[in-house]
């Protein structure tokens, strides 16, 4: 077994250093000094598979520090101006069962999950499919105790829980994710379902449990889970299934039927390689309805030329595409004020802790108005139906400072629309609630107008200078990731540094302003080199 864990360690951390090399040689001012004779330099290549390993643990750790802030810590803390620290901590517990427990364990099996790995180690190096899986799963849920431990224990503390509290949940939450490894298992040997596959079950699930685990946040009520998850008896239940599932994957003898059911969609000269092409690309296809409207835009649009006329053409020819992303967002933060605003109405205690908070809301904008962001998706849209083609030619390459400012103004203008949302929706509650403060809401208004434009920028830059995108619309370049993750951890110092709203309105109008001359700069200077078909 550790043998095979040496060469699995090997085909990721080589897969990964390869890919570190190729993407680093399109970077701006360095990837021109990184040589192609670096993939068969066997102690460059070292540093960098070391380089890998090391990335790839950090990576492992920081998501699992992401989702346990973001999506468990975050929401619970949210009301702390209301709530106990004691109520804090079972809000916190309620969303981490449902959300760890319920939705994760049913949604994910490393063992049945199709992934290309398991197509090079079975298929291509005849591994004994029985040794891989053993493997696979021994690797992958030490490696969920070890990142769990320090993010819950990190977290769990600042709500009043002790560190062995924290342990013995990373511990359970690992066990448990073992026993539904093995609860997958049985269910496919009896049935041949493949549950993870079965995209109407697995979504209902997440709807289902993410409503069930945030439904407390504007319900009057707060859950006791902590005397379910902290309880010695539960404690002792979860660990005695896992260990026994442990027991139980560890002698089963009929792996190769599991594989195969995993390798025969994950085949990357067959079906998968062509049904993840064709869900890609269908994403990103134009619409018939805008067939009819392409010769009235395109008349509208004779008085332009070159790359405006081009680019003009392109958001009418994709006008479906392109703005339904942003009607549905309108429609659910218009959805939601309203809701809010019929709480307020009825002075529900926690839309009224709410509009008395502004100030506090003002520093999570950055992380909500980057999720509501439809620039990568356009840019997306951009590359497969527009740029794949016209990349390839010089000139085209050359024009990049010129086509990338005629659209951020575009991609700009749709995710305004989207912040003009949110701060109607925000002033709507706080109007309803009859707490306006107009310094605050002002402040919100110009902090949103702000970080629309700054992700505008982030995502057409990065889309220019990193262009993450393969001709399949995979994204694979791992340096698009470590900024992206960059940014998600810079909107975390608002959160933490929490200081006023106006410094903070101030500092997003400043870096925003930096961001965008910076931009321009660094497109017109590498987007001719960058700006490429990888």
């Amino acid at each position: 077994m550790l043998r095979t864990f040496s060469t699995l360690l090997a085909i990721r951390t080589s897969s990964t250093a390869n890919r570190l090399i190729f993407y680093a040689q399109k970077l701006p001012l360095i990837g021109g000094r990184i040589p192609g004779t670096l993939y068969s330099n066997l102690a460059g290549k070292k540093v960098i598979s070391i380089l890998a390993t090391i990335l790839t643990l950090l990576w492992g750790l920081l998501s699992k520090l992401a989702y346990t802030g973001l999506l468990v810590y975050l929401p619970a803390v949210g009301l702390s101006g209301l709530l106990s620290q004691e109520d804090q901590l079972q809000l916190f517990l309620h969303i981490f069962l449902l959300l760890s427990f319920g939705v994760a364990g049913i949604t994910t099996a490393t063992m049945l999950e199709p992934k290309r790995e398991k197509f090079i180690a079975v298929k291509l190096m005849r591994m004994l499919p029985a040794v891989y899986m053993r493997t696979t799963l021994g690797y992958r849920y030490t490696t969920y105790l070890i990142f769990y431990i320090p993010a819950l224990m990190i977290f769990l503390p600042l709500l009043g829980a002790s560190f062995l509290q924290a342990l013995t949940l990373a511990v359970s939450v690992t066990l448990w994710r073992v026993w539904c490894e093995y609860l997958h298992l049985k269910l496919f040997e009896k049935t041949g379902m493949v549950l993870i596959k079965n995209n109407l079950l697995v979504w209902l699930a997440i709807g289902l449990g993410y409503a069930a685990a945030y439904a407390p946040l504007v319900l009057d009520w707060t859950p006791n889970t902590g005397a379910v998850l902290f309880g010695l008896p539960t404690f002792l239940v979860i660990s005695a299934l896992g260990l026994v599932a442990a027991v139980l994957l560890n002698n089963y003898s009929n792996y190769r039927t599991v594989v195969e059911a995993a390798t025969k969609r994950d085949d990357p000269l067959l079906d998968i390689g062509r049904m993840m092409t064709e869900a890609q690309k269908t994403a990103v296809r134009p619409k018939e309805m805008d067939d009819m409207q392409v010769a009235p835009q395109a008349n509208m649009s004779q008085s332009r030329e070159g790359y405006a006329y081009l680019n003009a053409l392109f958001f009418s020819r994709h006008r479906s595409l392109i703005t339904q992303p942003v009607y549905k967002r309108l429609a659910i933060i218009g959805g939601l004020g309203a809701v809010g605003a019929a709480l307020a109405a009825m002075d529900s205690p926690y839309v009224a802790f709410l509009t008395s908070s502004l100030d506090k809301v003002l520093l999570y904008l950055a992380m909500v108005v980057n999720v509501l962001s439809v620039g990568e998706r356009a840019c997306r849209a951009l590359f497969y139906n527009c740029d794949l083609s016209l990349m390839r030619y010089s000139f085209y390459r050359g024009a990049a400072h010129r086509h990338f400012r005629i659209r951020l103004f575009r991609i700009a203008g749709l995710n305004l629309a989207i912040a003009a949302a949110m701060g109607a929706a925000l002033s709507l509650i706080a109007w309803a609630a009859g707490g306006v403060v107009v310094q605050e809401l002002l402040l919100i208004w110009v902090s949103l107008a702000a970080l629309s434009f700054f992700f505008s920028v982030h995502h057409l830059l990065m889309y220019y200078l990193l262009q993450p995108y393969s001709t399949e619309l995979n994204m694979k370049n791992p340096f698009f990731f470590v900024v992206s993750m960059g940014v998600m951890l810079v909107c975390w110092v608002g959160v933490v540094v929490q200081p006023s709203s106006l410094s903070y309105a101030i500092a997003v109008l400043a870096v925003t302003a930096i961001y965008f001359v910076a931009a321009l700069a660094l497109v017109r200077r590498f987007g001719p080199r960058t700006f490429r078909v990888k």
